[in-house]
């Protein structure tokens, strides 16, 4: 499948911003039985993000996007640690 770096870019907005938006739905430091459905979507976002990145190109793709893609990938990664240490502490 070809993605145009235009296309990919509208990936990384729309899955950084459903990601974000998911995890703050989650009440992570109040557990519910919705903390572990919002989680499990945004894990789901988090991968296809993943794959998105690390795919194979048949072309390389610009240094802007990939520096896009970095940057959104560790903030959602540091999010997604946050999501587990939320949820983890509420049991302690």
């Amino acid at each position: 499948m070809t993605i145009s770096p235009k296309q990919e870019l509208a990936c990384w907005l729309a899955g950084s911003l459903l990601a974000i938006a998911l995890f703050l739905r989650s009440h992570t430091f109040y557990v519910t039985a919705e903390t572990y459905c919002y989680g499990a979507a945004f894990l789901s976002v988090l991968v296809f993000l993943l794959w998105v990145r690390f795919r194979r190109r048949s072309i390389p793709s610009p240094k802007w996007l990939r520096v896009t893609a970095n940057t959104a990938l560790v903030i959602l990664d540091a999010v997604f640690l946050l999501y587990i240490l939320g949820v983890a502490t509420y049991y302690e």
